[in-house]
């Protein structure tokens, strides 16, 4: 129901347009009156007024003036003004300053109730652009986060981006980092769960880890975290004081800062290891950069520091391990190859994988590039060069066994005898030719099926699905039957389906639940197990949230056939 306001000094018109509209019940309006502009303001400020019908000419405060009074406490409210032929120019005049309408005193009570109609079809067009907006707007927030963690992680896996674009990107997603300062990363990873542990509070237990690594890194720094692989949080750090308690002398000599910042992190990550293991009851060990990165080479410092925690005392429980010193060359790795410890070595053939597997081509080929180039160098040990081409096969040959097809395809390209052995000494120079041209199948096919893939990797998620619906039916066991990386399996289907993963699976868990409840005579736990609930009550909960009853409600509610029992 929308409120009018009826407005004129005199008390006849006032009293004959109450009575007029007091007559349209079908138009459903509230209808207040006043006999001046002063109690007109008296009225607003007490009421929300959605529609004011207004003399142009009072004394005292006049039609335009209560126009802006009126702009001001309630924007939407339309103002049709009332106005007699000498103020008619007057009355054109004030619309251009927001009024709604004006109407000549003379006009029949058709052209008045028009007017007010009129009035309220644009309240209603506009609650309902408010209604869409608020909604869009709503699911903009809902769906934040998301698109927040899927470009950060395309970030660290070698998606490139300018600066101008990384402002925007912070800025449109609400990431509150600062592309202009470089950022130092730290990865976290639980030690391990206890047995019988089942998938849910395993996330459930990530989340809490990462929400305490929150707490305490927000004391001191903006960050960005997110979670990756399994049990493993990503935080990009900018400390917002990095030399805070370093003397002069110390700060001079440019060392001070660094050795405060680290010293700090490695005392907030103790102190995140101890409220972990007394709130959560489990060990978390981290890695962090030693030094800060720009944001061209988060990717590389990225798997560097991942490695780090991977290998050597990364194995530990409870360890805090600062990346090694020159672990990342200060000017890439082209020329660098004496020098270049074992971790960054692995973490470039690692993001060199990632890139194979993610169809990112560009990235790819530099890397490649930079890699290989000790192929061409006369001084580099053949240990080095060996090391390269078996690391080299080794992601080949995984990508390939992942994906039967792309190997079909590149074997009537290549012989892909070289993959397993150089034969009579290839010549490494060639190596890097053909290890280029197999990387070009494995993109070309890509290319040439982009528009076939979906439709069979959808068909092998749901034979999956049905298959494993008992055991492990989680994203990463669901990419790995089909040879794709998590989240972009997670894209895809949903881009092919409409749906989402999860709630595909909700579906069929749901319609195979409700078979087994009407056609076979097992239990509420039994079915439960069958489904991958770890308990019935799990099962329980799940069913009534999906069919507004529980399990035995619903068989119970429907004719079985003889011989079914609970």
């Amino acid at each position: 129901m929308y409120r009018l306001l009826i407005v004129d000094d005199l008390p006849i018109i006032v009293d004959g347009l109450l009575e007029l509209f007091q007559g349209q019940e079908r138009l459903e309006l509230e209808v207040l009156i006043a006999y001046s502009g002063e109690e007109a303001l008296e009225l607003l400020n007490r009421h929300r007024v959605d529609i004011v019908l207004s003399d142009i000419k009072m004394p005292g405060i006049e039609g335009i003036q209560l126009l802006k009074e009126i702009g001001a406490r309630w924007p939407s409210c339309k103002v049709i003004f009332l106005t007699g032929y000498n103020d008619f120019q007057y009355a054109r005049d004030a619309v251009t300053y927001g009024g709604f309408d004006y109407i000549l005193k003379v006009e029949s009570d058709n052209k008045i109730i028009d007017a007010v109609e009129r009035a309220m079809a644009k309240l209603d067009e506009e609650l309902d652009r408010e209604r869409i907006v608020t909604k869009a707007q709503s699911s903009m927030r809902r769906a934040l986060p998301s698109l927040q963690k899927e470009y950060m992680l395309g970030l660290l896996q070698g998606r490139t981006a300018t600066r101008s674009g990384l402002e925007r990107l912070f800025r449109e997603m609400d990431i509150p980092l600062d592309p202009e300062e470089p950022v130092y990363l730290l990865i976290g990873r639980v030690d391990g769960w206890k047995e019988m542990m089942s998938a849910p509070d395993k996330a459930l237990l990530t989340s809490a880890f990462q929400n305490i690594g929150d707490e305490y890194l927000a004391r001191g720094a903006r960050y960005y975290s997110a979670p990756f692989e399994f049990a493993k949080i990503v935080w990009l750090i900018q400390p917002l004081v990095e030399t805070a308690g370093v003397d002069d002398d110390s700060a001079a000599n440019g060392s001070g800062g660094k050795i405060s910042c680290l010293g700090h992190a490695a005392g907030v990550l103790e102190s995140i290891q101890a409220t972990c293991k007394e709130l959560l009851g489990m060990s978390v060990s981290f890695a962090l950069g030693a030094e800060p990165v720009e944001w061209d080479g988060v990717a590389e410092r990225f798997y560097a520091v991942k490695y780090e925690l991977a290998q050597g005392q990364g194995l530990l429980h409870e360890a805090i391990l600062i990346e090694r010193e020159g672990s990342v060359p200060a000017e890439g790795f082209v020329g660098k190859t004496a020098d270049v410890s074992d971790g960054f070595y692995h973490a470039r053939v690692q993001m060199l994988a990632g890139c194979l597997e993610n169809s990112q081509r560009e990235p790819f080929y530099k890397l490649y590039a930079e890699l290989t180039s000790i192929w061409n160098e006369s001084g580099a040990s053949n240990e080095r060069k060996t090391e390269l081409y078996h690391s080299l096969s080794a992601v080949f040959l995984f990508h390939l066994q992942r994906n039967r097809d792309v190997c079909d395809y590149a074997n009537t390209q290549l012989d892909l005898a070289p993959l397993f052995g150089r034969g009579d000494a290839l010549p490494w120079p060639e190596l890097i030719l053909y290890y280029r041209q197999l990387a070009d199948c494995c993109f070309e096919w890509n290319e040439l099926n982009g528009a076939v893939i979906p439709s069979e990797v959808v068909s092998k998620v749901h034979q999956y699905i049905e298959k494993h619906i008992a055991t492990d039916i989680s994203l990463n066991a669901l990419a790995d039957c089909v040879g794709l990386n998590p989240s972009y399996l997670s894209r895809l289907y949903k881009q092919n389906t409409g749906i989402g993963l999860s709630k595909y699976i909700n579906d069929y868990r749901n319609m195979t639940a409700r078979d087994m409840l009407l056609n076979t005579s097992m239990k509420v736990n039994e079915i439960a197990g069958a489904l991958g609930y770890n308990s019935a009550l799990a099962f329980i909960r799940f069913f009534k949230k999906q069919n507004g009853a529980t399990p035995l409600e619903f068989r119970s509610s429907r004719s079985q056939p003889s011989g079914h029992g609970q």
